[in-house]
């Protein structure tokens, strides 16, 4: 079970990575299904040394700061998105009273609503406080891969898969 969501956090962990990478931070994936080490950790105490359990908890504790810097991002990016709606909406509502008894109204609101559906966002990006995405990348340099590791080899022991 650790394992798996050891697995799991690293291959989310280099998503986020990529998506940084490539500038698309719209929808940054959550890292740990469970948090199995907090409450499990105790069971392996014996198992590891001292610089192996450093290792495991900086991942998990890096991995969870992670964690919460990608989730207020992804809440800015939905709050922001819901905004533009409102205000798409707002103004398609603006459009509409403005050209009633018009008789080209239908022309003039459609091709303003293609703009604001369409063309809009050529002209207006999406927020989120450049203080999240600091906060990601400064903690994922600090995350190493635990599953090529030696402290990996010792949990695949553990668990039973061959190394």
């Amino acid at each position: 079970m650790l394992l798996t969501e050891i697995r799991i956090a690293e291959n989310r962990i280099n998503q986020i990575r990529d998506k940084i990478d490539t500038g698309d931070t719209s929808d940054l994936p959550t890292i740990f299904p469970t948090k199995s080490w907090k409450t499990y950790s105790h069971l392996f105490i014996s198992d590891f040394d001292q610089d192996e359990l450093n290792l495991i908890n900086y991942f998990y504790d890096y991995g969870e700061l992670v964690e919460d810097f990608a989730k207020r991002n992804n809440d800015y990016f939905w709050i922001m998105a819901e905004a533009r709606a409102r205000v798409t909406v707002q103004k398609i509502g603006d459009f509409i009273a403005k050209n009633f008894g018009n008789p080209t109204a239908d022309q003039n609101i459609i091709a303003r609503r293609d703009f604001l559906n369409g063309k809009f966002d050529l002209y207006n990006w999406l927020y989120a406080p450049k203080k999240t995405l600091d906060g990601v990348k400064s903690y994922l340099s600090k995350i190493q891969n635990i599953t090529t590791s030696s402290c990996g080899s010792k949990l695949k022991k553990i668990a039973k898969i061959g190394v």
